[in-house]
């Protein structure tokens, strides 16, 4: 087999390869309900803190119901400090979260594809001039 055959497909399984990682992290910032409903169970312990110190947010409890938390949560708190424990915004920003959810998917996918495609494109451009050939 010739040598630059080999290269030009090791070339081409490392683009596959960084494809492959690229979708695996897009993944793992993949939003679904499960996540935004653990974000706003997260920022409801935040204002929860800030009217009671000895609620600790960042050692509280997701649990395998984050909605069910999140309720409970709230009614604990609304009963306590009635007004005070106004997170209106929290419910507000989930909403636009879950409605934005599919734009948001769609543009992480399209990161990752334009983003590796852009990479492996300069390299390969980077390698035919090295090669000494003209794009």
């Amino acid at each position: 087999m010739n040598p630059a055959a080999r290269r030009d497909r090791l070339f081409a399984a490392l683009a596959a390869g960084w494809l492959v990682v690229a979708l695996g992290a897009a993944a793992s910032d993949w939003p679904t309900p499960r996540k935004l409903a653990e974000e706003r169970l997260r920022l409801a312990y935040l204002w929860a803190n800030a009217l009671d110190k000895d609620l600790r947010p960042y050692d509280a409890p997701v649990g395998p119901d984050p909605d069910a938390r999140y309720q409970e949560l709230v009614a604990d708190y609304t009963a306590r400090f009635g007004e005070r424990f106004d997170i209106a915004f929290v419910a507000n920003r989930h909403a636009a979260a879950l409605a934005g959810m599919t734009r948001e998917r769609a543009a992480i996918a399209a990161f990752a594809l334009v983003s590796t495609a852009a990479v492996w494109g300069l390299l390969g451009v980077i390698r035919n001039l090295l090669r000494g050939k003209t794009p």
